[in-house]
């Protein structure tokens, strides 16, 4: 049901008659949802066009499971019909009867003195005492699920004592006339505009409330940089062949691994270029493989595999640049040795 529709016969009616009387009402005699009048009512008291007040309903109703009892009787009942003139065993009239009819059933026939328990021949058996009883439980359902309607006390027993009844509660309104109120609603702007402001409508413009307790959109929390995603889909692929991912989490290195190991000559540029700081405490380090060290430094002096070598020393720290510079110091330390390819 469109909001249109109901919009439109509400304030005609509200004119007409000058208030409803319960939107409850309203809304069966229209064929509608009290909850989609009810959206509608609202709307139109945010737009000052109708005034409500609150109307508080309350109703005892059968419960689900309990509205069997109304065509088979209560349990009490049930056991009464189910005990023959000579009796029968306790054990025999439980299996007999469904659930937990039997002792909900017993309990309360045994408190209404409709039947009683016999032990004088051993196995108990459960006897009638009286030869008819009266339903009423049975009757106040029936009423009840008609229409009809029961005495206070008798609706207090079913609902707290017999658990047999809940109490539904709801709310409809009452309508009167708003001091905005008119039979077609009149738009309102939610913002101004430069066009109002240049052409002075804005002096006639009807303008929204702004509602400071209304949520705001969500802001974004964070996210997972693009890179990082195409990082970890391409540690996916190689880690998946096989491969295993070198540890880069040594964060300050000498420069002996950054450059000197990868036969880089210390008086190149790109030891200063970019990304990489020295630092003065410690200044220097020497925690190397000694017989590594000292082909690194034959090469770079003297030369080799083919190179005139460079011929100096180095002695200051560096921050990690590239994570080349784990590939010359993993053949050292891991077992077995790696191979280059």
């Amino acid at each position: 049901m469109a909001t249109a529709d109901i919009e439109g016969p509400l304030l005609q009616q509200l004119d007409r008659d000058g208030a409803i009387a319960d939107s409850g009402d309203f809304a069966a005699a229209n064929g509608w949802e009290h909850n989609a009048v009810v959206g509608v009512i609202k709307s139109l008291e945010a737009a000052e066009m109708v005034v409500t007040q609150d109307i508080s309903h309350s109703k005892h109703v059968v419960r689900p499971d309990a509205e069997a009892y109304a065509t088979a009787g209560s349990p009490e009942a049930q056991v009464f019909a189910a005990v023959p003139p000579e009796g029968v065993t306790l054990a025999a009239l439980k299996a007999a009867l469904p659930g937990d009819v039997a002792d909900l059933g017993f309990r309360q026939a045994m408190q209404q003195k409709w039947v009683a328990t016999d032990k004088s021949s051993g196995e108990p058996r459960v006897v009638r005492k009286v030869e008819s009883i009266v339903d009423t439980v049975q009757q106040q359902l029936q009423t009840l699920l008609s229409g009809g309607d029961l005495p206070a006390a008798d609706l207090e027993a079913l609902t707290k004592k017999r658990k047999m009844l809940q109490l539904n509660s709801w709310k409809t309104f009452s309508l009167s006339k708003g001091p905005k109120f008119a039979l077609q609603r009149k738009r309102q702007a939610t913002e101004l505009t430069a066009e109002m402001i240049a052409k002075g409508t804005w002096r006639d413009q009807e303008f929204k409330d702004y509602n400071f307790n209304a949520l705001g959109l969500p802001p974004n929390g964070g996210a997972l940089h693009p890179l990082l995603k195409v990082r970890t889909q391409y540690r996916k692929i190689f880690t998946l062949m096989g491969f295993e991912e070198m540890p880069t989490n040594n964060y300050v290195e000498s420069s002996f691994w950054n450059f000197d190991a990868l036969f880089q000559p210390q008086q190149h540029p790109a030891r200063d270029a970019h990304d990489t700081f020295f630092t003065t405490r410690p200044a220097t380090t020497d925690t190397f493989p000694e017989d590594y060290l000292a082909r690194v430094k034959s090469v770079h002096e003297h030369g080799g595999y083919g190179s005139a070598g460079y011929g100096y020393c180095w002695k200051r720290l560096a921050i990690i640049t590239p994570s080349t510079i784990m590939c010359p110091a993993l053949p050292t330390s891991w077992s077995p040795p790696l191979l280059p390819l």
